[in-house]
């Protein structure tokens, strides 16, 4: 009994101590401790004054006035939304294996991002090779309740870049993101 609460008490002062969305006990339990250990009675033991009780953390738990959106997995296998970038609606792939948001000189127009072509001074490895892109700064994004200010952007030549990717400058500034059922949640 006192081994499976040891057990318990360790593991629970391990977790609290992880960020919130990161506190799943059951990744810490053995597969031979039992889930839900027998509680018996125990007479409280005194505690030194000089010692306080800390209250106990909740395991999980979404504080209010969390800002979150959900992208259903599409029948290829990516994460595609419609993205509120600088006050108008694109399509989005969320893309973790790019570092910059992408978007093409023709949706970057749409945008309100007026370049020249001495702004294409950056050459960028992309899945079609070597390119020149434009560094930008685009002003916000949004998709459902999160919204992210001031996110760096690629911007390639349409014929590089058919589709806009929401890469790692968006998707750092969140607090967490993950897939779960299918589904990817952003959580900001």
């Amino acid at each position: 009994m006192f081994k499976n609460l040891f057990l318990i008490c360790c593991t629970v002062l391990v977790v609290s101590g992880l960020p919130y969305y990161a506190q799943d006990i059951s990744a810490f339990l053995s597969r031979d401790a039992p889930r839900h250990a027998p509680v018996e009675s125990v007479s409280p033991q005194p505690v030194a004054a000089s010692v306080q009780a800390v209250p106990a953390k909740p395991l999980a738990h979404y504080a209010t006035g969390i800002r979150a959106a959900s992208i259903p997995m599409s029948r290829d296998g990516h994460f595609t939304s419609d993205f509120h970038i600088n006050g108008r609606y694109v399509r989005g792939l969320i893309d973790t294996g790019a570092t910059y948001v992408a978007v093409n000189r023709t949706t970057a127009r749409n945008l309100g991002i007026g370049l020249a072509n001495s702004d294409f001074n950056q050459q960028v490895r992309t899945a079609n090779g070597l390119t020149n892109a434009a560094l930008v700064t685009i002003d916000r994004i949004e998709i459902g309740s999160i919204s992210v200010n001031n996110v760096q952007a690629f911007v390639l030549d349409d014929e590089a870049l058919s589709a806009t990717l929401i890469g790692m400058s968006f998707m750092s500034k969140l607090q967490s993101y993950r897939v779960t059922n299918n589904t990817l949640e952003l959580v900001n």
